[in-house]
């Protein structure tokens, strides 16, 4: 059945919502997402507020989130069109559960990092530790299945994750992997991990039922722009890396 709404492909963190100590002073902090303790600690601004409510009452809205199906469990924002997570690891449906094709999929795809992903954190945390650095890192696990490594630094200075992530680089640790950085937040992805697959597939499927219709995708992150080259349109908040790093090429 022909479906005439708009399709939207949306990051969450840094592009619908964010951390207080991102908010421009004096704006209104919208509570958008809580943390374990039940705490409120991602907020919208006015403006972003109302992108969403736009959004949600004229699209059909699917969050495309580096978060662990845990941590999106905890945005609360009513989306009812299903969910992409962990990097497009995980593919939700409507009621939240996990879709198993995607899943079997993503478990050929990762087989041969199981262990490797361990190894890498522990690693990396030693290097950060050697470098004098006190930071934090897990391996993200979805449905009993290791995805991808995160590290943080405890103090959140981004300037250090760089020096880290050059030294693990040099090592020749990341041997098919790709990586992604932004603000005080590393990740180590498999090559077969990205966003963009799990949004082709999506779509593969979107239009074997719908047919054609407009996409979009929004997002902040350079690495962003791998899902959102699969829409017919995109854009990124003013302010954001993408969109420094577009500006940069324009008034280079």
């Amino acid at each position: 059945m022909r479906n005439n709404r708009p399709l939207v492909f949306a990051d969450l963190d840094d592009t619908l919502f964010q951390t207080a100590r991102k908010m421009p002073a004096g704006a209104e902090h919208h509570p958008a997402t809580y943390d374990i303790s039940g705490e409120p600690n991602g907020f919208m601004s006015a403006t972003q507020k109302m992108l969403l409510e736009w959004l949600l009452g004229t699209a059909d809205v699917v969050p495309v989130t580096a978060r662990s199906v845990g941590a999106y469990s905890r945005v609360k924002i009513p989306f009812t069109s299903g969910a992409i997570c962990a990097h497009g690891g995980v593919i939700l449906g409507q009621s939240g559960e996990v879709d198993r094709d995607w899943h079997a999929h993503m478990a050929e795809t990762l087989s041969d990092f199981q262990t490797r992903l361990p190894d890498l954190s522990a690693t990396t945390l030693s290097i950060g530790q050697a470098l004098g650095f006190s930071l934090r890192g897990w391996v993200v696990d979805e449905a009993d299945l290791l995805h991808y490594v995160v590290i943080k630094h405890n103090e959140s200075d981004d300037s250090v994750l760089d020096k880290v992530c050059a030294e693990v680089q040099a090592r020749g640790m990341l041997e098919g992997m790709h990586i992604h950085g932004n603000g005080n937040n590393l990740a180590f992805l498999p090559n077969g991990l990205a966003k963009r697959f799990a949004v082709e597939e999506w779509l593969r499927r979107d239009r074997a039922i719908h047919g054609e219709r407009l996409v979009i995708g929004l997002g902040d992150s350079i690495t962003d722009l791998g899902f959102m080259d699969a829409c017919d349109f995109w854009g990124a908040p003013a302010r954001s890396q993408l969109a420094k790093a577009v500006g940069g090429l324009l008034h280079a």
